[in-house]
């Protein structure tokens, strides 16, 4: 599971550029082609969310938005891979895909891999 972490702007709803989008967008399918990808999303904000909390058969229900962003998750991609030790090792599509992240310090910081 990758995970992309909440920023401000995220929990703002401001959406990514349409560069940054449709860049994304190829490599999601680059990645579905290969085999790799099983799914992946963006969530909403935490305004538009809640947490749940379990003590015994009490609940409590917390509505957001929630203050440390640094702690929220805004998106995640399910790869399939061959171990789950190195991203790397997935497929020659998925390592390609993480070394362009890691070249691109706008996909770098949007997406955090």
């Amino acid at each position: 599971m990758v995970i992309v972490k909440a920023t401000k702007s995220s929990e703002a709803g401001v959406l990514p550029s349409e560069e940054l989008l449709t860049a994304m967008g190829k490599y999601n399918e680059e990645l579905t082609k290969a085999g790799v990808m099983l799914a992946g999303e963006g969530l909403h904000p935490s305004s538009k969310g809640a947490r749940v909390r379990f003590e015994g058969e009490k609940r409590t229900v917390i509505d957001g938005p929630f203050a440390e962003t640094k702690e929220l998750v805004a998106g995640f991609w399910l790869w399939k891979c061959v171990s789950n030790r190195n991203r790397t090792e997935c497929t020659p599509v998925a390592a390609e895909f993480a070394l362009k992240c890691a070249r691109s310090r706008t996909v770098a910081h949007q997406w955090t891999i």
